[in-house]
């Protein structure tokens, strides 16, 4: 989820009930104590408005900062740094399947040594010496199963509150399908919650993974960015048995130009569009409409025409219509 999920993917995802908790981008630590202002851009819930004491999204969501590092002793630094920052939770991420990330000896790549694992949650567990809770995310391993009980249960020595599980290896990435059932396997053995990850994209795939793993909670990453409204979806599901429609081209169109008009404030254009294709490239998958919209505006560099093309009430608009800007990408 690196480069799309930021403050203000946060902020919109969360204005409907459904998540209970959101996660930051991960804070990379390799082997110094980083400078507030690092933190502050990857989480500037560190800073909340006068009068909001907790570190949450503008609607009330509370933001748990990650890291990602393999040295205790950077990451035990940096957990002592947030918690003079004001974090309320910290997360390590060792799910992480980038091959950069792991060559430099980060993410899933702590997979391989259960021990180096478990060293890693103890420095930050003992650094913050319970003034927050320090929670991790893992995969099944990284490149098979063998020890994913293994990392499951150093991670639960280490001091972790809980464990998220992604429910691939590392060498498997994102390819399908998520092995649920797995998960299971580790939530029997372990005495912290276990949450469930991984290709839940529909109402039907929460319900398989929650069935097949046994956990109670999932968690979403970009099933959240293909459909905005599966959170929600799943929320208005559990409280009333009742279905939510899909969600339109409509709806998508105007969190997307929402979403430009935040980004818009601080970035350059062409970074806005490429933000936007990311966001649009996650939801191509799953509706017809947004891979449609996607093959007209992949080219599209210009923010406006960009805009334009995603109002259009035709597919077929092309990327070079009139560069004017419509009225609802400046309202902030």
């Amino acid at each position: 989820m690196e480069g799309v999920i930021d403050a203000h993917t946060r902020a919109l995802l969360t204005e409907q009930p459904g998540f209970d908790w959101t996660v930051t981008e991960f804070v990379r630590v390799v082997d110094v104590r980083l400078p507030p202002r690092v933190f502050y851009k990857h989480c500037p819930e560190l800073a909340p408005p006068e009068g909001q004491a907790r570190v949450m999204t503008p609607h009330g969501i509370p933001v748990h900062l990650q890291l990602l590092g393999s040295d205790p002793a950077a990451l035990a630094a940096n957990a002592r740094q947030a918690v003079s920052l004001g974090a309320m939770s910290l997360d390590l991420n060792f799910g992480c399947p980038a091959k950069t990330v792991n060559r430099h000896d980060g993410g899933a790549s702590l997979l391989r040594d259960p021990r180096r694992l478990e060293q890693a949650v103890a420095a930050v567990h003992e650094a913050v010496d319970g003034a927050i809770p320090v929670t991790a995310k893992v995969r099944l391993g990284f490149s098979d199963r063998l020890r994913a009980l293994d990392c499951a249960l150093a991670a639960e020595r280490g001091g972790a509150a809980s464990l998220v599980v992604h429910a691939r290896t590392r060498d498997e990435g994102y390819r399908p399908p998520a092995h649920w059932e797995w998960i299971g396997r580790i939530r029997h053995a372990l005495r912290i919650p276990v949450i469930a990850n991984g290709d839940i994209w529909t109402l039907e795939d929460y319900w398989k993974a929650r069935t097949l793993s046994g956990c109670p909670d999932v968690m979403l990453g970009r099933g959240a960015l293909a459909d905005p409204f599966l959170a929600p979806r799943i929320r208005h599901w559990q409280r009333t048995n009742e279905r939510l429609p899909a969600t339109d081209w409509p709806v998508r169109a105007e969190i997307l130009t929402t979403y430009a008009a935040l980004q818009r404030s601080t970035l350059p254009e062409r970074v806005v569009v490429s933000l936007l294709k990311q966001w649009l490239n996650q939801m191509r998958a799953r509706d017809p409409e947004a891979a449609r919209r996607f093959q007209v505006l992949r080219r599209e560099t210009r923010l406006n025409p960009f805009l334009a093309g995603l109002a259009a009430e035709d597919a077929s608009t092309t990327a070079s219509s009139p560069d004017r800007r419509p009225a609802a990408a400046m309202e902030t």
